[in-house]
């Protein structure tokens, strides 16, 4: 009895055991089963994964040159504008505008008939003065007057000298000359005229030597000096000009300073012209510079793309000086940087990316 109660219980372990047996290998095929399908999902995923295609630009550092455009009139470095010095009416006016003139040529005369009388009235007064002076002197050498009579003689003497150069030298002024070579580009007076004491009769300029007043800001007026570089632009024409001189005050009102631009005889440009004077205010070495347009603006915040490990990499920059479709990078990005300058509107970061470069 014992034998068989024996051979019952090995029976039994021994279904137990192949129970488990048959059990573990079930499990272990339904892990296996879900290992692979768990592995054929991640690769299915993967291959479902976009790869989007890009084009770069291998950042190397270069040179920035920032220009800025003023704006101006031309006019001649040397003019002249004629006056009279008193009140009187014109008598002749020998030139019109655009007559060339050369210097000590008389241009305008003026009524002569009132200054000749003063003139002569004045020789006239400073004869007699001399003759009562050298007959008081004789008397006071015979001591007949006193010195004091002979001083005041002489004093009286040398105002009616005076007196007499006076008129003389207005007499003068009734030609009035010009006094540089040049040509006639104003004239305000006619014969019979009277022209006012201080007022322009005509102006001459020297066409062979023309300027520029451009007016310039505050914070580029001190990196302007005569070594700036200055382009002039007029009606789409270029031409090089260079600064002659700067001025260290503000014009009260506008508070722009004034440059005065000397241009080449070549360039063609006339008195009065208007014009544009593009200056070079700062060059900067050694920069990153990237195109405009593929900077990304988040708030306050900008960023570009790169490709890193042929992903796609979200890189915030700060951005400088800019123009002409071209900005300066100041910080996020370095030489040898791969930028992602086409395609990165539709990118995120860590997308895998195609360069398709030409």
């Amino acid at each position: 009895m014992k034998i068989f109660a024996l051979l019952n219980k090995a029976r039994i372990l021994l279904w137990v055991f192949l129970l488990i047996a048959v059990g573990c290998l079930v499990g272990f095929q339904v892990m296996a089963k879900l290992r692979q399908a768990e592995a054929n999902l991640r690769s299915l995923e993967v291959s479902e994964l976009p790869v989007y295609p890009v084009e770069t630009e291998k950042l190397t550092a270069g040179s920035w040159e920032t220009w800025r455009s003023y704006y101006g009139q031309a006019k001649s470095a040397h003019t002249q504008n004629i006056t009279t010095f008193e009140r009187e009416i014109v008598n002749t006016v020998t030139v019109d505008i655009g007559s060339p003139v050369k210097k000590g040529q008389t241009v305008i005369t003026l009524q002569v008939a009132d200054r000749g009388a003063k003139v002569q009235a004045g020789r006239t007064t400073y004869e007699e003065t001399k003759l009562t002076y050298n007959r008081l002197k004789q008397l006071h050498s015979k001591g007949g007057i006193s010195q004091s009579e002979v001083d005041a003689a002489y004093a009286a003497l040398k105002s009616a000298e005076a007196s007499m150069r006076s008129s003389q030298s207005t007499l003068q002024r009734t030609a009035l000359k010009a006094s540089i070579d040049g040509i006639v580009s104003a004239r305000n007076v006619e014969p019979g005229e009277v022209a006012e004491a201080g007022s322009v009769l005509l102006s001459i300029v020297d066409p062979k030597e023309i300027e520029a007043e451009l007016m310039v800001s505050k914070k580029d007026i001190a990196k302007i000096n005569k070594n700036t570089r200055i382009d002039i632009i007029v009606d789409g024409v270029t031409s090089s000009g260079w600064v002659k001189r700067t001025s260290p005050e503000a014009q009260s009102g506008s508070g722009l300073y004034t440059v005065v631009v000397g241009l080449p005889e070549t360039s063609g440009i006339f008195p009065g012209t208007y014009l544009e004077g593009r200056f070079m205010v700062n060059k900067e070495n050694n920069v990153i510079i990237i195109p405009s347009n593929i900077v990304m603006y988040r708030g306050n915040k900008q960023s570009v793309y790169i490709v890193e490990n042929n992903k796609a990499k979200l890189v915030e920059i700060t951005t400088g000086e800019g123009g002409d479709g071209r900005v300066v990078v100041t910080s996020g990005l370095k030489p040898g940087d791969e930028l992602i300058t086409s395609g990165n509107r539709v990118l995120y970061d860590g997308v895998d990316v195609n360069i398709i470069n030409s």
